[in-house]
């Protein structure tokens, strides 16, 4: 199951879903996350429990245990589902992930877009979008000592030159990812985007994924 980031939709993995080695390996699913493409425009979710809620439904979908897939703000939506239901996720695979709450603090332009007026001449889907990364921090608070509870393989990818995700993410997924079955991949030469960059490198780390809990599962 891919997570899109924050405003997104699902295309954004439209590259994946046609990808014939993931194909052979994984029924893939890419979501309208909650307010955002076709899934309910503008009423977004952003507690993380209620986006894990909305989003359950599709781990159960196949029947099988699933792999989870997020960009951005989808990585700390992933690692949510991972936290509230172990038993339907086997994995997970987070590129560029917002997941650490030292470094993702609201920015002057998510302050502007609280303001009425600004709100009003902004883009819809950013407006949108701000209303999930307010609370993000707080969000993320709530994830920190529940990271040590997942066993199931998990990697991060991050890129080196990240100008919206702050590249010491890197060093907070080594620090709260479980050993051994956490793995931080650093990309030294890609930013935000490395999944559109570099998407054989973020295929390889699902199959890798993939591969991990085919032997960790019975």
């Amino acid at each position: 199951v891919f997570l899109h980031g924050t405003p997104g939709d699902w295309k954004a993995w439209a590259h994946y879903l046609a990808d014939p080695e993931l194909q052979k390996r994984a029924t893939l699913i890419a979501v309208d996350r909650p307010g955002f493409g076709a899934s309910d425009p503008g009423r977004v979710a952003p507690l993380m429990a209620d986006q894990a809620r909305l989003l359950a439904p599709l781990l159960v979908g196949t029947g099988q245990p699933t792999l989870v897939v997020g960009h951005s703000l989808g990585g700390p939506i992933g690692a949510e589902l991972a936290m509230r239901y172990p038993q339907l996720v086997r994995g997970a695979v987070l590129v560029a992930p917002s997941i650490d709450p030292n470094t993702e603090q609201p920015r002057w332009y998510n302050e502007a877009m609280t303001l009425w007026l600004v709100r009003a001449v902004a883009p819809k889907e950013f407006a949108w979008s701000n209303d999930e990364i307010m609370v993000l921090v707080s969000e993320l608070d709530k994830q920190t000592s529940r990271w040590a509870d997942l066993k199931m393989p998990i990697t991060v990818v991050q890129g080196a030159k990240d100008e919206l995700v702050n590249p010491k993410t890197a060093d907070y997924a080594e620090k709260v990812l479980p050993k051994p079955n956490g793995k931080v991949v650093v990309v030294p030469d890609q930013g935000h985007f490395v999944l559109w960059d570099r998407p054989d490198l973020v295929t390889r780390e699902i199959i890798d994924v993939l591969d991990r809990t085919a032997i960790a599962t019975p």
